[in-house]
């Protein structure tokens, strides 16, 4: 029985060893065969029937796209029109520091409202008939969905930056062939796309473009609970409104309480909830910059650039259709847009870069001896034993916080106070971690690994 051999290995090597990204693809392929279902590690494909013969090629698809199982990440950007060649950001056409012209775009971005300056683009000028991008459901906090669209309003509208794991794929079926599309994610979101793309162009033609979103550390649903309680707030709908980059860049986390209340924390303080809830799979992914999407997207931090408030965004263009929009929304004066260099990009995330492609690489060695892990094509040629070192003591960290009982406890602590000492503890963490990780990535050397995941493309 196929139908079932390859259901059980998705439950082998993805779901059973907890290597799901949550992506909902298992739900998006297939006939009403999964759904994707909330649970305290974020949310997970669970069956809903059992399969049958007509599965069987839906089943394929969703194995072979699947980020869980690995993505070889150096042979699918050589299947991208970029013309410059890089392993740490991955290939790219152009680099651009980017923040919209329009207040009311930038007032409610996370940062520079490019994105929302190039999808209001894309559907003006007819490239594309709907854009798919990740919205909090309408009254319902907490509560993400798939919003496909071509209203500027909705668009303009749209959610901010989400610090929460959510499906985003799991809607694929329901998208017309006859029309084109424009998709808005996460580095594994963009991967499993581009994937379906490069092997199965006629079937997935209708999704045109892929825009992908700058992603460092996710957090599993429970963080604002917990947040509530350093509050004194007990319940999740005792909540009116969330955001969670609101105000001046970088933005606060601002929750309105039905009763007025307003809580508020600046955005490098809220950060204290990650090693309490920090998802697995961003911690077994080497790709930050969303290597795969035609078009990368992220904060732009730069002290220069921090001090003015404003609120700006790396862009890496790895395709001439994005090169010619960017130019095009310049020359309108909707976008302002200067070149910067790949030393200055690089750097302006060095820390979370290093995070992901020397970090993730010992980490997954570490899950090895575990079991299934995710199978990646390129590695560090070199880890050195403090670098090692720092990783084993980031890992404790994590296994000790992540503990429902260590919540418990540190949940009462009032979330101002916490976040003050995480930023305190962060900074000073940062200042001697720094000359070992600086020192792995100016000196980083990614080199080709074969596997059989690689083998499969």
């Amino acid at each position: 029985m196929e139908q079932k051999i390859l259901v059980r290995k998705i439950f082998d090597e993805v779901i059973n060893p907890g290597n799901c990204f949550h992506c909902g693809l298992c739900e998006g392929l297939s006939n009403n065969l999964f759904k994707m279902k909330e649970t305290t590690k974020g949310p997970i494909p669970k069956l809903t029937r059992k399969p049958n013969l007509q599965d069987i090629n839906d089943l394929k698809k969703i194995i072979f796209a699947c980020p869980g199982r690995g993505v070889p990440y150096n042979f699918l950007s050589k299947k991208l029109e970029a013309k410059k060649k890089n392993k740490v950001i991955g290939n790219y056409n152009s680099l651009f520091i980017c923040s919209s012209s329009s207040k009311e775009i930038r007032k409610k971005a996370s940062s520079g409202g490019v994105v929302r300056s190039i999808l209001l683009e894309l559907i003006k000028s007819k490239k594309v008939d709907y854009v798919c991008v990740l919205d909090e459901k309408k009254n319902k906090i907490l509560k993400f969905d798939t919003l496909i669209t071509n209203n500027l309003q909705e668009i303009i509208d749209i959610s901010q930056s989400i610090y929460q794991t959510t499906p985003l794929l799991h809607k694929l079926k329901k998208l017309r062939k006859n029309k084109v599309y424009c998709f808005v994610g996460l580095p594994e979101h963009i991967a499993s796309l581009r994937i379906l793309k490069i092997k199965f162009p006629d079937e997935f033609k209708h999704i045109k473009y892929l825009i992908g979103i700058y992603s460092g550390t996710n957090m599993y649903p429970g963080a604002i609970n917990f947040f509530l309680k350093g509050n004194n707030i007990n319940y999740l709908n005792e909540i009116k409104k969330l955001n969670w980059r609101h105000g001046e860049w970088p933005g606060k986390l601002r929750i309105i309480l039905k009763n007025k209340r307003i809580l508020s924390l600046k955005k490098f303080y809220y950060n204290y909830l990650i090693p309490f809830f920090i998802s697995k799979s961003c911690m077994i992914t080497p790709d930050f910059t969303a290597e795969l999407s035609d078009i990368s997207i992220g904060d732009a931090w730069s002290p220069k650039l921090e001090s003015k408030g404003h609120g700006y965004s790396v862009v890496i263009s790895r395709s001439n259709d994005f090169d010619k929009i960017l130019h095009k929304l310049k020359t309108k004066k909707d976008l302002e847009l200067n070149k910067v260099d790949l030393k200055e990009t690089i750097s302006m995330h060095a820390h979370m870069i290093e995070f992901k492609k020397i970090g993730s690489y010992i980490r997954i060695q570490k899950l090895k001896k575990k079991g299934p892990v995710p199978l990646y094509d390129l590695k560090p040629n070199y880890v050195s034993f403090s670098r090692k070192i720092v990783e084993d003591f980031i890992g404790f960290v994590i296994f000790i916080f992540s503990k429902p009982s260590v919540k418990y406890l540190f949940s009462f602590i009032n979330s101002s106070l916490m976040g003050y000492l995480f930023q305190t503890i962060r900074s000073f963490w940062k200042y001697i971690s720094k000359p070992t990780k600086r020192k792995g990535l100016n000196n980083i050397k990614l080199e080709n690994s074969i596997n059989k995941r690689v083998n499969e493309f």
